[in-house]
């Protein structure tokens, strides 16, 4: 990469200072609210334009792979408008993926490493805040009701569960990662391993069961990236935590106890019976199978992005009748990749699939942000599994995660003097 021996202009400085802050500001506002996230967004990408220095900005932006594929993913949902016949919700599909597309460069080419330590502290700051909210919720002790949603049952302070349990899992892990690689007081010991602690049981309080499902997999993800345990080492490791965990949640958590009894009777019935329940999971399973059934008539481009809506609700008039009553009203697949599928077809889910796989081959050689880089996009494919892609909250949290971890020691445009 070639540099520029000129001195940078006091208006850029104090851009990029401000920019910092900002940035800041933005990873405390992301677990409480959307439109303090969505401003401070806006604000970067002025502060950005005002930073200047295109030339090395660009060169790190084109040198990222992951860019480079993921870019080409968007291209091809782009492309899919051509043969798409509801244009209007085809751009609003696009229009959702604002932050991954424009902001994520963004934050990789102008985040200063050295504020990183900060970024992550005022994240964890928000999600405690969070957490002593969702605690008071659980046992009733909410003074006002800031939602109609808050109830012991669903105790998530500002998003809906799912997200809620991304966002509490990747606390767990980052905190669990800092106490490895920082020196830590007694004090400051006790009071990690106090949230820790605490942020797993608030995992299992609440209703949902993906950021159950997702934290044995983060699990293996964290004892393989960071240490390099061999296969059968993750296996058994992984697997003695995560029982022990999942035992005492059981028997101590309402919640769980109750999701977990719901979920076994629904693959029984599923594997007895043949077809699903009129329950929660039965009705994922009914979506899969109307994805699938579109998928197989629009294999290679999909049927265009926008046209899913349309496509969904044609199948289950002509082909899956059986399950119209049920599940008419659901405006999407809950499940990204069989979405993708559905929109553009193999073509576009092997795009979003080799993106992913780049993404988990560049990240930073740093240990600690490989390992948060890694956690995170694990904790995303869990989503996407069972949800809908961009979603409020998570979409930005990723955005932030993705652009710190894939950021490498060398790569700052402050290693060079520039314009």
């Amino acid at each position: 990469m070639k540099r520029a021996f000129l001195t940078p202009s006091l208006k850029a400085q104090r851009a990029s200072q401000l920019f910092q802050y900002t940035t800041i500001a933005l990873a405390l506002a992301i677990p409480l609210s959307i439109a303090a996230y969505t401003a401070f967004s806006a604000l970067l990408l002025i502060l950005w334009i005002v930073e200047g220095n295109w030339n090395i900005k660009w060169e790190l932006i084109k040198n990222q792979p992951f860019f480079k594929a993921f870019g080409l993913f968007y291209f091809f949902l782009v492309l899919s408008l051509m043969w798409s016949d509801n244009l209007a919700l085809g751009l609003e599909y696009l229009r959702k993926y604002y932050f991954a597309v424009l902001l994520l460069p963004i934050l990789y080419t102008s985040i200063d490493r050295q504020r990183i330590p900060q970024i992550f502290s005022a994240f964890l700051y928000a999600m405690i805040f969070s957490e002593i909210l969702s605690y008071l919720i659980f046992f009733e002790l909410m003074p006002f009701k800031y939602k109609e949603t808050w109830s012991s049952i669903d105790p998530s302070p500002f998003m809906h569960h799912t997200p809620y349990s991304i966002f509490l899992i990747f606390s767990i892990f980052l905190m669990i990662t800092r106490l490895l690689n920082e020196k830590k007081t007694k004090i400051q010991l006790f009071i990690y391993l106090f949230f820790i602690l605490t942020m797993t049981a608030n995992l299992f309080l609440n209703v949902g069961r993906t950021g159950q499902f997702a934290l044995l997999i983060t699990l293996a993800v964290f004892i393989t990236t960071y240490w390099r345990f061999s296969l059968l080492k993750t296996f058994l490791s992984s697997t003695l935590i995560a029982l022990s965990i999942f035992s005492l949640a059981y028997w101590l958590s309402p919640n769980f106890h109750n999701r977990t009894n719901e979920t076994y009777q629904t693959f029984n019935y599923l594997i007895t019976q043949g077809k699903p329940l009129n329950d929660s999971t039965g009705f994922r399973f009914m979506m899969w199978q109307t994805a699938g059934t579109i998928i197989k008539e629009h294999p290679i481009v999909g049927v265009g992005i926008g046209d899913e809506r349309d496509a969904y609700a044609t199948t289950l008039t002509n082909e899956l009748s059986q399950y119209k009553d049920q599940i008419i009203g659901f405006s999407d697949f809950h499940n990204t990749f069989l979405q993708i599928a559905v929109s553009t077809g193999i073509i576009g889910l092997g795009l979003l699939l080799r993106a992913l796989f780049i993404l988990y081959q560049n990240f930073s050689p740093n240990r600690e942000l490989k390992t948060l880089g890694s956690v995170l996009a694990t904790l995303w494919i869990c989503f996407m599994l069972i949800g809908h892609f961009p979603a409020a909250y998570l979409t930005i949290l990723i955005v932030l995660v993705i652009a710190i971890t894939l950021k490498h020691p060398l790569y700052d445009f402050r290693n060079s003097i520039v314009k």
